[in-house]
């Protein structure tokens, strides 16, 4: 059985796993994919018992990619 460190440092390291992705992100098909991700993450994280701090640090990523997705996405002029 995962000591408290172990499991903190377990979804932390899939935190940043996940976020790795974000630069894709621009794209708003896949901004979606990413917080639909990070929900589950979060609710996963949730079942198993995760530290407040890394529960935290769940719920600001998602709440981030939850803004994020929300802009408006239009192309650019021709010309940029």
């Amino acid at each position: 059985m995962a000591t408290e460190p172990d499991t903190h440092c377990h979804y932390m390291r899939r935190l940043h796993e996940i976020l790795a992705d974000r630069p894709l992100a621009a794209i708003p098909a896949l901004a979606d994919a990413l917080l639909d991700r990070l929900v589950a993450f979060e609710a996963e994280a949730k079942a198993a018992g995760a530290s407040a701090t890394t529960l935290d640090a769940i719920s600001n990523a998602r709440f981030t990619a939850g803004v994020a997705s929300l802009r408006p996405w239009l192309p650019l002029p021709r010309g940029h």
